[in-house]
């Protein structure tokens, strides 16, 4: 049976979705791996690991083994009894599978916000103040990077609301 044309361009819409979430998906466990390797990186360099060793490790040059490194001591330190650095790595960690719903929800309705001022949805050159790592901005930038969707968000709003 063939399908009518508001059929087909509902299964249509249905690929695309899937097709999205399979590269936001793909792109948070890009993103966590490269982390981890640099911070493997960082833990060889600072046991006294030679950059061209740990280059020869990962097949890259001594002078990207610098930039990783560098880019190591940049990331946020893991914070004890949290299952991510901050709100955007936990909205990683879920999108890539390595957390469930649950724990992300918990994660983000409970981490320790300090205020930073109202989300804005305006543009960056009306003087308005760009994200700071590791506050709850960051909630709100992995609804727009699509590592939660909207139903996820909202339950994190409310679950904040209930504590409060």
């Amino acid at each position: 049976m063939t399908p009518t044309p508001v059929q087909a361009l509902e299964a249509v819409g249905r690929a695309r979705n899937a097709e999205l979430a399979v590269r936001i998906s793909n792109k948070a466990r890009a993103t966590l791996a490269h982390e981890r390797t640099a911070l493997a990186a960082l833990a060889a360099a600072d046991a006294g690991a030679s950059h061209r060793a740990i280059g020869a490790k990962l097949g890259i040059s001594h002078v990207a083994v610098g930039a990783l490194v560098t880019k190591a001591r940049a990331l946020l330190p893991p914070v004890e009894g949290r299952v991510g650095r901050s709100p955007l790595h936990i909205a990683m960690r879920y999108a890539a599978g390595e957390i469930d719903r649950d724990t992300l929800v918990e994660a983000l309705a409970t981490w320790p916000c300090a205020s930073v001022g109202a989300f804005t949805e305006a543009l960056p050159d009306d003087g308005a103040t760009l994200p700071v790592p590791g506050t709850c901005d960051e909630v709100y930038n992995a609804l727009v990077y699509g590592y939660v969707d909207q139903d996820v968000y909202d339950a994190i709003l409310r679950r904040r609301a209930q504590q409060q």
